[in-house]
């Protein structure tokens, strides 16, 4: 199955394509009646063209998409609550700055290191005992963030996280992983 850009791409090659064989085609016979038909290929490419962008650039709204699922309102999050969350988020962001830093570093070592035939076994080890290290550190920050942003919460909105409809979202709250949470900025 096409994504939505798959399909625009797949759209376009093909206008074009049919376009320089319409354009072959006038080059060989100049009847009116060919030069009308390249007039009406090239009209019906650019409206082509135009219907496929507009649709490869609308957001998945189809019935249980994760793009129709909102956290803000499945929890109906106050804006004091969303405020509070966002300035955690930012908190977390700003505390984790050099950890994920250093997260990214190692692992560009790791692959390094796994691409050079001369690394022995026990580098390879050592380097991925500091990877993990850092990610549990990482996990015990998001941990303590997603503990901060319980508190925030009432004991039904709590109760709300267990029952949420996608499952996409349930594992997100575990993991932190919404694309539509209360504490990504729109830009």
């Amino acid at each position: 199955m096409f994504s939505n850009i798959g399909c625009l791409v797949y759209i376009i090659v093909v206008g074009i394509i049919l376009a320089v064989d319409a354009i072959k085609i006038s080059l060989r016979k100049e009847s009116q009646q060919m030069k009308k038909a390249f007039i009406i290929a090239v009209v019906l490419l650019a409206s082509v063209a135009v219907v496929a962008s507009a649709y490869a650039l609308q957001p998945d709204e189809r019935p249980g998409s994760h793009k129709q699922f909102s956290f803000k309102k499945y929890l109906n999050l106050s804006e004091e609550q969303l405020a509070r969350m966002k300035e955690l988020r930012n908190h977390f962001r700003d505390e984790t700055r050099d950890l994920r830093y250093g997260l990214a570093i190692k692992r560009l070592e790791m692959r390094k290191l796994y691409t050079d035939p001369r690394t022995d076994d026990s580098t390879l080890f050592a380097k991925q005992k500091e990877i993990s290290k850092l990610r549990q550190q990482l996990s015990d920050k998001k941990a303590q963030m997603k503990i901060e942003w319980r508190k925030i919460l009432t004991p039904e909105q709590i109760a709300k996280l267990d029952r949420m409809p996608h499952k996409r979202y349930a594992r997100g709250w575990a993991h932190h992983r919404h694309h539509d949470s209360p504490c990504q900025e729109k830009g």
